[in-house]
């Protein structure tokens, strides 16, 4: 052999060397760090200062989730759903705000006189009022009131005996439907609703989340595979050189044909050819992941990704009846499935609640009194007898001495003989209840679908690396030999640059294993709800709830 074949096939060894750390040398992954992602609405925007390490935008897989979950434009929208959400639930409790009513009004008339009954040539009338009143819900579904009506009202006419004449009015009353509208349930049905929308809201964001980190480790293990597939294309580059470059020694020597020069440079184009092709589809996939990242295109699109995570990483053991029961149970769509049931259940309830006949019971009881200057007149003459002054407090007396009260009870029924529209609604709510419980079933066998196929996804892709390596192997010591072969004149430079081809296509596979197996793994998490939590992300409801609007606290 001679000392340039020695030194080409030591170089042959070093580049498969190189080749096999390309496509194995990802190692164990960092340890993982929390994530916590927050419901709260951010004040992020594009251009938000993202770290740089001199110059570069260093990212480990967690770093690209984080900064996703932070600046996504998706979560951010649905952020804001989430806000509504706890706003309608806030809102529905407004049903026990206590309701305050006021009214101040003034009366001036005058009319001309038909009777001598009206004590004066022209009557004149003149009044003033001032109205309170509270309004407060209880649980039951009734309600209390409570009112205090006061007026003033003075006249011209001689047969007045109060004028100015003060009259109050203290009011208490309780109205409780008896059959529909009655009990809490039916009374809090749209609290109810709302906080099970607040619960859907949350499970639809971290499922949002979930969706939004399985999209992120696809993009980042996308660019660190084209990066590996580039770098074997480059290493195929070199070891193609190097055969032409030994080539041209052998034939000038004689020792080859120069046919043996065109296969060797055609080899070099076509490996050529491959980076091209491998560099755009780096580009390509890192625009996907900055795409993710919500990152300014002005200043941070041009920056270069350094990926640090390795592709590398333990397998996982699949235990499908676990896996399926935990999808079933944790899946936020099956959350979800589960509180809409809760809602379409409290529809029966109210709807027939609803067919029954309205009966309210209704008691009122008040006090009043009358206050002003008492005049005495003859009643032939309408000369006065006698004076005395009055005035508003002497009303007032008689309404904290109870001097006059009165009280009233009732009970009102109404009933609607055909009763139509109660009667669909409830019957709507009915059928809308058991749609949603196919609709549930339905659901719990597409995720026991799609968590089988990801269970064989994972285990093939786990597989797949075991081949690819033996294959990869395989084709090195091919290459081995086939060097030998051909640095002692028994084969050719197009067999050669084919088994090379054999060898990157084997080191392609490889590569496209490991990285296939992070996100066949990220896709088997998904299915099972887990890929949050396993992606060490911590969902944090940071809006906080204001409930004490509601009585007893509640």
């Amino acid at each position: 052999m001679s000392e340039s074949q020695w030194r080409y096939g030591q170089k042959q060894v070093a580049w498969c060397g190189l080749l096999a750390l390309a496509v194995t040398g990802f190692l164990a992954p960092a340890a993982q760090a929390e994530v916590r992602v927050s419901t709260e609405i951010p004040t992020v925007t594009a251009d938000s200062p993202v770290p740089l390490v001199d110059g570069k935008l260093e990212l480990s897989v967690d770093d690209a989730i984080a900064i996703a979950l932070e600046r996504n434009l998706s979560l951010i929208v649905q952020r804001y759903n989430d806000a509504d959400a706890i706003l309608n639930l806030e809102s529905s409790f407004g049903i026990y705000d206590t309701l305050a009513r006021v009214q101040v009004s003034s009366l001036s008339e005058t009319s001309p006189s038909t009777t001598d009954l009206d004590g004066a040539d022209v009557s004149t009338q003149e009044q003033a009022g001032w109205n309170l009143g509270v309004t407060q819900m209880v649980k039951t579904g009734g309600s209390f009131s409570a009112d205090f009506n006061n007026t003033r009202s003075e006249s011209n006419s001689v047969f007045s005996n109060l004028n100015p004449a003060y009259r109050t009015d203290l009011d208490l009353a309780f109205t409780q439907p008896l059959l529909r509208d009655f009990g809490a349930e039916v009374t809090e049905r749209g609290i109810s609703v709302a906080r099970t929308n607040r619960e859907i809201s949350r499970e639809t964001f971290a499922q949002q989340v979930s969706g939004g980190i399985q999209q992120v480790v696809n993009a980042y293990w996308t660019v660190v595979g084209a990066r590996n597939l580039l770098m074997v294309s480059e290493r195929s580059l070199e070891l193609a050189q190097q055969l032409h470059e030994q080539n041209k020694v052998r034939v000038d020597v004689g020792t080859v044909a120069p046919l043996e020069l065109v296969q060797s440079e055609a080899g070099i184009a076509t490996r050529e050819e491959e980076i091209i092709r491998n560099r755009a589809a780096v580009a390509d996939s890192e625009d996907s992941l900055r795409q993710l990242l919500n990152l300014d295109i002005a200043t941070l699109w041009d920056v270069e990704i350094v990926t640090t995570s390795e592709a590398e990483t333990e397998r996982t053991e699949v235990d499908l009846g676990a896996a399926i029961e935990a999808g079933l149970a944790h899946r936020p769509e099956m959350v979800s499935q589960r509180l809409a049931l809760e809602n379409l259940s409290l529809d029966v309830m109210y709807f027939a609640n609803q067919k029954k006949p309205q009966l309210d019971l209704s008691a009122r009881y008040g006090v009043n009194g009358i206050g002003g200057d008492t005049t005495n007149r003859d009643f032939f003459t309408g000369e006065i007898l006698s004076q005395m002054e009055g005035d508003y407090g002497d009303a007032l007396d008689q309404i904290f001495d109870g001097d006059f009260e009165g009280w009233r009870v009732a009970l009102n029924l109404t009933y609607p003989i055909q009763n139509r529209t109660a009667e669909a609604q409830s019957a709507k709510a009915e059928v809308n209840l058991e749609r949603g419980q196919a609709e549930l079933r339905d659901l719990e066998l597409q995720v026991m679908a799609e968590i089988r196929k990801a269970a064989r996804a994972l285990e093939t892709a786990g597989q797949q690396i075991d081949s690819a390596r033996v294959s990869r192997r395989l084709q090195q010591r091919t290459l081995e030999a086939e060097q030998k072969r051909h640095d002692n004149g028994m084969s050719t430079s197009y067999r050669v640059l084919e088994i090379q081809r054999d060898l990157v296509d084997a080191a392609y596979r490889e590569v496209f294993a490991i990285t296939g197996y992070r996100t066949a793994l990220a896709e088997f998490q998904r299915t099972t709800g887990s890929l949050n939590d396993d992606s060490g992300v911590v969902i944090v409801d940071t809006v906080e709830m204001t409930e004490g609007a509601a009585p007893n606290g509640e």
